[in-house]
């Protein structure tokens, strides 16, 4: 981590996904968690013809707002999502997706101070 994270700090990794769908998950992780921790740190790393996008921002767990109600929103495509941080932070963040998105969970690796989870977006059932 930067000097800028702490602990209550999510690194949020989109892959597999255009453009469109990116937003779509920055701005329901905006709308949970109000304070960016890095904001315009989001956008794709720059890649070589061909070569794969990577979506990334951080998210400040200890900004998320009150319950609220939230639309279900869709999806172009499935959105593979990688989490990493403290156990806590990134529960939170991978709630907050559920509220939104359709979730598939496909695996976590723990590590001594943080985790990685890998998730799979699909457009929520309701929407």
């Amino acid at each position: 981590m930067s000097g800028l994270e702490t602990a209550d700090h999510v690194s949020v990794h989109l892959t597999g996904c255009a453009k469109e769908d990116a937003s779509t998950v920055f701005g329901a992780l905006e709308a949970a968690f109000p304070e960016v921790a890095e904001p315009g740190a989001k956008g794709p790393a720059e890649t070589a013809e061909g070569g794969a996008t990577v979506w990334c921002m951080v998210v400040d767990a200890r900004t998320r707002a009150t319950p609220r109600a939230v639309a279900p929103a869709r999806l172009a495509s499935p959105v593979t999502v990688d989490l990493f941080g403290a156990a806590d932070p990134v529960r939170q963040v991978k709630e907050e997706l559920g509220v939104v998105f359709g979730v598939e969970d496909h695996g976590t690796v723990p590590g001594e101070h943080e985790l990685e989870v890998r998730l799979q977006l699909g457009s929520h059932p309701d929407a």
